[in-house]
């Protein structure tokens, strides 16, 4: 497996370069907030998108580009199987983040570092932004957690109360860049 890393852009990204992508996760556990501290919980379910939301998602992160905002993808044989999407637009008491607003590798493509890899990309990406802070609105799955945690993700100091309500049971996390 050769895996060719890039910038996305209007020369290796379209509305249907997702069409092929496998969003797949099967949940167990997921963290949610009891008496105020963190406990995993069992929250079982399938997490997968349909060939809609997979153009869905292509549009958003057009969109975003064209806002502004930077994509790094991973190509397998010029097929998009793991990106990551930076939106543009600082936010804070200090205007020290920006946020991870997309980050997925295909199922079979998992574990095997292109998730790191990305997340590093991003960083990069951020830190060239004037970011102090990589700000993650995180799926509260027991795996999505350990990766980021992984990757050194602490939560974040402070709450995005937009997006708190836009999804009340992710986990706020961020990722101070050096």
């Amino acid at each position: 497996m050769k895996i060719v890393y890039a910038a996305l852009c209007g020369e290796n990204f379209n509305a249907f370069s997702l069409d092929s992508f496998i969003r797949k996760q099967t949940v167990k556990r997921c963290w949610r907030k009891v008496n105020g501290e963190y406990a995993l919980k069992p929250v079982e379910y399938v997490e997968d998108w349909t060939l809609t939301e997979r153009r869905e998602m292509a549009a958003y992160i057009i969109d975003e580009l064209k806002n502004g905002g930077k994509a790094f993808g991973a190509f397998d044989c010029g097929k998009l199987i793991g990106y990551a999407c930076v939106s543009a637009g600082a936010f804070g008491c200090a205007g020290q983040y920006l946020l991870l607003s997309e980050f997925y590798v295909s199922l079979p493509y998992r574990k095997n570092g292109i998730g790191k890899r990305l997340f590093e990309e991003a960083c990069a990406s951020a830190k060239v932004g004037g970011a102090k802070k990589l700000f993650i609105s995180a799926h509260s799955a027991e795996d999505s957690i350990a990766a980021y945690k992984k990757y050194g993700c602490v939560l974040a100091k402070e709450k995005n109360e937009a997006l708190a309500e836009k999804e009340p049971c992710d986990l706020q996390l961020e990722f101070v860049l050096n």
